[in-house]
């Protein structure tokens, strides 16, 4: 999820308790579903630091708490089906259903986190996101994919790794989603994690693992070496990858134009050819509306 959507969530829950004096943040867990500390820290806008048992060590809160929020308090987030929006979705879907495991890959800027947050809306039961970062180490991915799946990251990463792979096969189509896996592609071990939690979880749960800046190309130059385990990651996810396609498409360009009071083909065609990329053009046209709005 993006984290301009977990601020606007986050922004929502701190005015729907303001407005109704007979909520407390406790009530407002209960009624949510949420952990009450967990929204304690939502509410303080730490959600990326929230400390774990038994340590000083800290981890995200996961994509699914805010989910929770978000169908509490009624909020809706602008979707537009874009080609990139619909691939991924057919990939994650699949993988889903089927035990699946898979790359997708494509350029910053193409909405690839938007979509994974919108399917994660959509099928919020077994589907677990971790958004990985620059500042994580191996030991941190695995923690996060713990407090993803709902397991206490506690323990080494072998015995972490064992109680996640126990969760995701109990749970009927359990789908796991590495985002922004490029991040990770350099730093020791992390990739060995990945090929773990597969050998643990084959053919009874998902994985898909997503990014960009050349992702599998990377994947592969550094299987073809024989560093760690890429060579067997890229066996198992890499054979049907999902390569999603650079720029904007001019039929979704059209469309999202349209709802921006943009019509013209001759605006249109500029704006294709200003904006290299979807997040681009969104925030060009939100721009141009927020510019329009502030001088009427």
């Amino acid at each position: 999820m993006l984290e301009s959507h977990k601020s606007l969530i986050a922004k929502e829950a701190a005015a729907y308790l303001s407005s109704h004096q007979d909520v407390s943040a406790g009530k407002l867990a209960g009624l949510s579903g949420v952990n009450p500390s967990y929204l304690s820290y939502i509410l303080r806008g730490e959600w990326n630091a929230f400390p774990i048992k038994g340590g000083k060590a800290t981890t995200q809160i996961g994509d699914t708490h805010f989910l929770k929020l978000q169908h509490y308090l009624g909020l809706t987030l602008e979707v537009f089906e874009t080609k990139p929006f619909i691939d991924i979705h057919f990939a994650l879907a699949q993988a889903k259903q089927n035990a699946g495991y898979s790359i997708i890959d494509g350029n910053t800027g193409q909405g690839k986190t938007f979509a994974v947050t919108e399917f994660q809306r959509q099928h919020p039961a077994g589907t677990y996101v971790v958004k990985c970062a620059n500042s994580m180490t191996p030991r941190m991915m695995v923690q996060a994919i713990a407090v993803a799946v709902g397991v206490l990251p506690v323990g080494d990463n072998n015995t972490i790794l064992a109680a996640v792979a126990v969760k995701m096969c109990a749970t009927p189509y359990a789908l796991l989603i590495l985002d922004e896996s490029e991040v990770m592609m350099k730093k020791r071990l992390a990739i060995g994690f990945i090929k773990d939690l597969y050998d643990r979880v084959e053919n009874r749960a998902g994985i898909v693992i997503m990014g960009a800046n050349d992702l599998l190309a990377t994947m592969k130059a550094r299987a073809a070496k024989n560093i760690e385990s890429f060579p067997q990651v890229v066996r198992r996810f890499g054979a049907e990858p999902v390569m999603l396609a650079s720029g904007i498409d001019r039929d979704d360009a059209v469309a999202i134009c349209s709802t921006y009071g943009v019509t013209t083909t001759r605006e249109v065609t500029q704006l294709i050819a200003q904006c290299e990329n979807y997040g681009t053009l969104f925030s060009t046209l939100k721009k141009r509306k927020n510019d329009a709005e502030a001088l009427s």
